[in-house]
């Protein structure tokens, strides 16, 4: 019986080393070092994660002006979780709304500001572009810069909050780009042509809300791409970054690692971390192993 539970022991220590070191491939996640992950964004901005009570994190924020919340809306929000976003811009936070095809208008309009991202329709661009019209290139307002944008929505501006500089435009697409509205991948007559706004800012309270028709700009992928990295850094202005990772889908595999580092408070992030407990466990498995003498 002793044997037994020495073996249930050690198996469930190796699959939550499995669960831990094994990486994820979740879209904008923190823990995903493959293409499509956010793990090189967190480390440059040397950001904060938020990956449980999403409300109970913000309402608990100091000196909230000086401070960035990024969050791509790929996952619903709560009527609570939109308040709480609310009370945070009043208070003088910053916030980058991601989105292109997800949960972006649900914010924006229960902020009620003057613009939504574009839905169910890509910006495509046959001419400016880094390696085909999926990835069209955009200038970034006031500078002879580019970042490079994946798959991307753009944003609809009400022409009088820009005319009245309510809403600043931070970066905008080539007048060769169109949104793709019918996904024939071809202009059709009637579909929105550039220059359309990918990137926007506005005050709100004492804070600013900034929009991004892209959350695949800062992918791991991507961030060394002209000048995505500069991009966001610039946006963030040297605040404290906090990465929202709850409204994010994730796998199960996604699930169990969160619960992992939540349990041990991300101690096991630390290298020595995952040395100390294979050494802990190859010890123990000596220890029943060999036979003591008589």
């Amino acid at each position: 019986m002793k044997k037994i539970k020495n073996i249930v022991f050690i198996g469930l220590l190796t699959f939550m080393v499995i669960i831990v070191l094994y990486p994820t491939v979740t879209d904008f996640s923190i823990y995903n070092p493959g293409w499509n992950g956010y793990l090189r964004l967190k480390e440059r901005l040397n950001a904060v994660i938020i990956t449980e009570n999403f409300e109970k994190t913000l309402n608990s924020i100091v000196d909230t002006e000086e401070t960035t919340l990024i969050t791509v809306a790929y996952k619903p929000y709560s009527t609570s979780e939109l308040e709480t976003i609310r009370n945070y811009l009043l208070h003088g936070g910053t916030l980058i709304l991601m989105d292109d095809y997800g949960y972006g208008n649900i914010v924006l309009s229960y902020l009620n500001v003057p613009l939504t991202i574009a839905e169910n329709s890509s910006l495509l661009d046959p001419f400016v572009k880094y390696k085909n019209k999926r990835f069209p290139k955009a200038e970034i307002a006031g500078e002879d810069k580019y970042i490079i944008l994946n798959h991307a929505s753009a944003i609809i501006v009400d022409e009088k909050a820009i005319s009245e500089n309510i809403v600043n435009i931070s970066a905008y697409s080539s007048p060769f780009a169109y949104l793709d509205l019918n996904r024939n991948e071809v202009w059709d007559e009637g579909e929105p042509k550039g220059p359309l706004p990918v990137a926007v800012s506005l005050k709100y309270g004492e804070g600013t809300l900034i929009v991004i028709s892209d959350p695949s700009i800062v992918i791991n992928s991507m961030l060394d791409f002209e000048n995505n990295l500069e991009f966001v850094e610039t946006l963030v202005k040297g605040k404290k970054v906090f990465i929202d990772q709850t409204h994010i889908p994730k796998s199960l595999h996604e699930q169990l690692k969160e619960a992992a580092f939540n349990i041990v408070n991300n101690y096991i992030l630390y290298p020595l971390t995952y040395i100390a407990l294979l050494i802990g466990i190859a010890v123990f498995m000596l220890k029943r192993t060999i036979k003591k003498p008589r």
